[in-house]
């Protein structure tokens, strides 16, 4: 996957393309950035529909690219040393976006896959909770 970055990049049109590839994942951005294993904070958060040149202080444009070897860490750490941003990626754990805090050694397939896991494990438990045994029927019935 490739991102185009310039000043005139929103950081919507980033997390869209990010979430278009990584549909369980979500790219946030900040104005400060965070060490490996911790937390961002609220406070700092940058509003998406800001565009880049507005937030970094280096104005480095280019493409950049995201495989799915990639680990949280290295996707962050680039994106810092590169152009300046900091992020954090969410992971969604059932209908809860969490930090990657502890999960910073991931691959981003990974990273996906799991949420993807749990967000599927969310919708059969409940499909199941649906089914119950109807009284002289050999099969349940779906109400």
């Amino acid at each position: 996957m490739h991102l185009e970055i310039n000043d005139h990049t929103t950081f919507r049109e980033i997390q869209a393309t990010f979430s278009n590839f990584y549909p369980y994942l979500l790219l946030e951005f900040y104005k400060k950035g965070h060490k490996k294993y911790e937390e961002s904070l609220d406070i700092d958060l940058v509003i998406s529909k800001k565009t880049v040149g507005e937030i970094k202080k280096t104005h480095v444009s280019g493409i950049f690219e995201i495989n799915p070897t990639d680990t949280v860490t290295r996707l962050e750490t680039d994106l810092k040393m590169i152009f300046g941003l900091s992020a954090q990626v969410f992971w969604k754990d059932k209908d809860i976006w969490r930090q990657t805090t502890d999960m910073d050694d991931f691959t981003l397939k990974e990273l996906n896959e799991l949420a993807r896991n749990s967000s599927d494990e969310f919708i059969v438990t409940d499909y199941e909770e649906g089914f119950k045994e109807n009284e002289g029927f050999d099969r349940p019935v779906i109400e």
